[in-house]
């Protein structure tokens, strides 16, 4: 079973798009404030890959489940 790759949406993109702009403008605000923002972006960005790439996703066992016991003399439904 191979994992599909990372696909980036149009929605994506513009979030991208958006954290890179707000993160230059609070750069152009403050040092200490771009700092903030790169940290809280990079935590929104990781988050969103993980979620994507189905880290810590349950997977459902593959075996099959049992089939219904046969009652002799009955035709099988």
């Amino acid at each position: 079973m191979e994992r599909r790759g990372f696909q980036l949406s149009v929605t994506g993109m513009l979030g991208l798009v958006a954290a890179i702009a707000v993160n230059v403008w609070l750069f152009k605000l403050s040092i200490l404030l771009g700092i903030v923002g790169l940290n809280v972006t990079k935590h929104v960005a990781i988050a969103f890959l993980c979620q994507v790439l189905g880290v810590n996703r349950r997977t459902v066992p593959s075996t099959p489940a049992p089939s219904p016991a046969q009652v002799p003399g009955f035709p099988a439904p």
